[in-house]
């Protein structure tokens, strides 16, 4: 093999010295101006083969030998059965016959890593935050929805009392909870809605306690929200929106840095939805709480039949902007 140009860095500096290089057998030949130096190819490292980037020859006296001609390289690798990886590497990324299966691949990667990993990281954390994380969260985003989004509830203080009643009533007794808090407030930008943090407490507006013909309808909704804190699902819909929070949690195994998403939630909860998957365990949370307390399941059934249809002048259909409807979820009510 005739002598190959490259360039030989050393590990004291970022000069390197313009060399020569020779293969004989299983011997590298370095060529300096007035000597030479030779090196056992088994004891030397080949960085991979990547297009046509140079190759870079890690000597066991901690120098660099840079050199261009790849093919040589790969033809003394070969020959002593040093690696063969590198050339299998290099031939998929050299013909543009691979690029659509390369492509389908990645899509297919990405769609699994979005699909089934982040729900599955999400679930995770959200089970085994700590409820001070979540209490820090769950303050932290009433606060900001009620600086930019929600205004003090219109209700008279009989009404909240009657509803707040009757709510206590039913939470009474509730195993694997947070404490429980509900909350009204007036909002012009989100209409007729109900939503759950968590830390527990539980947001009703004016519009939603408006459109409700009783207590009873009002019940059925508030099972629903303590079912997505049952199960954690607002934190849960707050990690799958914050991928790279998941991956580093999951790597780092460090949740700490969940109150620096308190900023995001109010934003998610009202432009997001809960999945088809999360809705249904809710809805299952609730009709086992109304029938436990003997609260009718046809009130849930009837006022989100009314939800769905909406009135004029009124966006009692923001709710399903968080809480997606189906006629199935309303048929599995009705009794």
């Amino acid at each position: 093999m005739s002598l190959l140009k490259a360039r030989l860095f050393d590990k004291q500096s970022s000069g390197f010295d313009d060399i020569s290089i020779e293969f004989k057998d299983d011997i590298l030949v370095i060529y300096f101006q007035a000597s030479t130096k030779t090196y056992i190819l088994n004891e030397l490292t080949f960085s991979q083969r990547l297009g046509n980037m140079p190759r870079f020859i890690y000597l066991n006296d901690g120098k660099v030998c840079e050199c261009n001609d790849n093919d040589s390289i790969d033809e003394v690798l070969k020959k002593c059965k040093l690696s063969t990886s590198s050339r299998f590497i290099h031939h998929i990324e050299s013909k543009s016959i691979y690029i659509l299966p390369a492509l389908a691949i990645t899509a297919l990667v990405i769609f699994a890593f979005l699909k089934y990993f982040v729900p599955y990281c999400a679930e995770k954390i959200a089970q085994s935050l700590p409820q001070s994380i979540s209490s820090q969260i769950g303050s932290g985003t009433l606060v900001a929805m009620d600086k930019f989004i929600l205004e003090p509830t219109h209700l008279s203080k009989n009404k909240q009392t009657n509803i707040q009643n009757d709510f206590a009533d039913m939470s009474l007794g509730l195993k694997g909870l947070p404490p429980l808090n509900l909350e009204f407030r007036f909002s012009k930008k989100i209409g007729a809605n109900a939503f759950a943090l968590p830390d527990g407490t539980i947001i009703m507006t004016d519009q939603l306690v408006l459109l409700s013909h009783n207590n009873k309808e009002l019940l059925s909704i508030l099972a629903h929200e303590i079912g997505h804190i049952k199960h954690r699902h607002t934190l849960r819909m707050l990690f799958q929106n914050s991928a790279v929070f998941v991956i580093i949690t999951t790597i780092t195994g460090d949740a700490t840095a969940a109150s620096s998403l308190i900023s995001t939630l109010p934003t998610i909860l009202i432009e997001s939805s809960f999945s088809r998957d999360l809705e249904a365990q809710a809805d299952d949370y609730a009709i086992l709480l109304m029938k436990r307390k003997k609260i009718p399941l046809h009130n849930f059934s009837n006022i989100m039949s009314r939800l769905s249809k909406g009135e004029k002048g009124d966006k009692i259909k923001e709710y399903f902007a968080s809480h997606p409807v189906t006629s199935s979820r309303i048929s599995k009510f009705k009794e």
